[in-house]
């Protein structure tokens, strides 16, 4: 028992620990100081060396069409598409080849760690082959959070400046230039496109289609229909903020009301372990080395 014990421990500090290492080296940041050495001008050594050997394995694994694999690749892009560098350096068969790559990784730490205990081989490589996933899916959910908690804001600037006289045009410059985060760099993404002449609602549209969320496709309707009608695009737009900050404090409320819910898994898998050990732990010992009570 105690062995099976140690082994779950071992793998899920060794999942924990990897975990760590996959989150250090697609960072750009970190990358960049650790692999100096280019092998392009927008890459770095090492990440390029595993999209190589990823794409070359992907050239005999996509041979064969199975509708589930397609389908898991294509949600892939789908998150990865709205993800800033390095992860868009990924994509879909990419990410699942690597994930591939984890499992193998992780069937060889589970046999160092156990053995021929095929039961913690097969946990740690089904550990390590979502590995991956859980870090795209981590990043995916944080980029729409961020952009959903700048929206009201945004929304705030630009209707006051709207106010203010300045046009619509020159109002997205300007938040694009005195705000930070994920929505003023897709507002400047957006500035880039109506320069190069792409046209102003459609390129709004394009960003609400990149993230595909409720918030922003609202955001985008009620600018791209007051850019239509001509008037009332201040008010519009005041209107759109104050129903942004409401739904964002009743997700807010929701999910302090399922806190508490959650909270009881950790509680009964941790917590409450350690509680029967420390309590009972003593009686067994004695009971066990006296014979009886």
């Amino acid at each position: 028992m105690y062995l099976v014990i140690g082994m779950i421990f071992l793998s899920v500090s060794i999942f924990i620990a990897v975990y760590y290492v996959f989150s250090i080296l697609v960072s750009l940041k970190i990358a960049k100081k650790t692999y100096s050495v280019k092998s392009s001008g927008d890459g770095y050594f090492f990440l390029e060396s595993i999209f190589k050997i990823s794409d070359a394995l992907s050239v005999y694994f996509f041979k064969i069409k199975i509708k589930y694999v397609d389908d898991y690749i294509k949600k892939i892009n789908d998150m990865l598409k709205i993800l800033d560098e390095p992860y868009s350096k990924f994509n879909g068969k990419r990410l699942l080849m690597l994930q591939f790559f984890f499992a193998f990784t992780g069937i060889f730490m589970g046999f160092i760690a156990a053995g021929t205990d095929v039961a913690v081989i097969f946990f740690s490589g089904i550990l390590f082959f979502f590995l991956p996933y859980i870090k795209i899916i981590e990043m995916h959910k944080k980029k729409r959070a961020s952009v959903i908690k700048q929206l009201p804001n945004a929304s705030d600037l630009l209707a006051v400046m709207i106010s203010a006289g300045i046009d619509f045009n020159n109002a997205l410059l300007k938040i694009a230039g005195i705000s930070e985060g994920d929505f003023a760099n897709e507002i400047k993404t957006v500035n880039s496109k109506i320069s190069m002449g792409v046209n102003m609602k459609q390129a709004l549209s394009e960003m609400a289609e990149k993230y595909d969320m409720a918030q922003l496709n609202l955001f985008v309707r009620t600018i791209n229909s007051a850019l239509e009608s001509g008037i009332g695009m201040a008010e519009s737009i005041n209107k759109l903020s104050e129903q942004l900050k409401l739904e964002n404090a009743a997700a807010a409320e929701k999910k302090a009301q399922e806190a508490p819910v959650k909270m009881l898994i950790p509680m009964i898998l941790l917590m409450f372990p350690t509680i029967f050990i420390l309590l009972f732990a003593p009686i067994i010992i004695s009971f066990m080395a006296n014979g009886g009570l």
